[in-house]
């Protein structure tokens, strides 16, 4: 509003407050204070509006002899009062977001969508990486007769330990399918031992299903397997999709990761690595099991079985 009328309105209201002053008070004092103030601040009322009634008593108890100088000081109050309280909900709105959000995907990815610009996900990059893919070995059978319920609680049992032995490692979770999950090393940028990482991820989740298993057989409960496979090679990473998005790598190297995690079932390993990962590795055993093509692809590979307790 202009300076002028802001400046009359002021006075009026510290004269109104002066006035106030020489009352009597009783249990209809604030409703008198804020009928007072209502009519010489017409023209900034959403302000008086938000003034707490500490403060309007205070302006109707002031005795100061510059009322102009009062009136500014009790409107600043008011304002900045206001505009702290909607930044204070402007926070946890905000924060009420990421929570939401990092309980849907991984608290990297979580991160990386809040701080980084949407075009820039929408356009992606590529970028070297390793991929791993691990699924429960029988799963079907596994949950034969459970109920539904029983089987979501199996499954969240399942995701809670692979999530810890990835994230561990230094993996970024790329993304859960039923019993399937697939994790990206060197995601969302490439860093040296990567392929390293991947493969303590693999030891680290055998070591969390041998845990579980030792629980399981107390309650007479199946042992459940997985098989694992690692693959590593340029993968294109962003925000794929029209009006709803997902934030994920895909290519080629992310198509032989997971047709090596099927192949466990045939080979003799729980996790099946390509030599691509094996160059990578600066630590740990590898021996070759097979010389074959990969489903899908055109490249015969070298296939090797690490050993899961390095």
């Amino acid at each position: 509003m202009p300076a002028m009328p802001l400046l009359e309105a002021c006075a009026e209201m510290a004269g109104a407050a002066h006035s106030l002053w020489r009352t009597r008070w009783d249990g209809a004092a604030p409703q008198r204070v804020r009928g007072h103030f209502a009519a010489p601040a017409a023209g900034c009322r959403p302000l008086i509006a938000a003034a707490s009634m500490p403060l309007l008593l205070g302006l109707a108890t002031a005795t100061a002899p510059e009322p102009v100088t009062l009136g500014l000081a009790g409107l600043a109050l008011a304002w900045l009062s206001l505009r702290v309280q909607r930044l204070h909900s402007a926070e946890q709105e905000s924060t009420r977001h990421r929570n939401n959000l990092a309980r849907l995907t991984a608290p990297a990815i979580a991160q990386l969508l809040a701080e980084t610009d949407s075009h820039a996900l929408r356009v992606g990059w590529e970028q070297e990486a390793t991929v791993l893919f691990a699924d429960i070995r029988g799963f079907t059978r596994l949950c034969e007769g459970l109920a539904p319920g029983d089987v979501a609680a199996f499954l969240a049992d399942f995701r809670a330990r692979a999530a810890r032995a990835i994230e561990a490692a230094g993996g970024l979770i790329d993304k859960f399918v039923g019993d399937e999950v697939m994790a990206v090393f060197g995601a969302p940028a490439a860093a040296p031992g990567d392929a390293d990482r991947a493969v303590a991820a693999a030891c680290y989740l055998a070591s969390a299903m041998a845990a579980w298993n030792r629980d399981r057989v107390g309650v007479d409960l199946p042992p459940v397997r997985v098989g694992i496979g690692l693959h590593r090679g340029p993968v294109f990473i962003g925000a794929i999709g029209a009006e709803r998005v997902e934030f994920t790598a895909v290519g080629t190297t992310v198509n032989v990761a997971r047709r090596l995690e099927q192949m466990t079932r045939t080979v003799a390993c729980d996790c099946l690595v390509s030599e691509a990962v094996v160059e990578n590795m600066t630590s740990g055993e590898a021996r070759i099991v097979a010389v074959q093509p990969v489903r899908g692809t055109t490249a015969v590979l070298r296939l090797f079985a690490i050993r899961m307790d390095t």
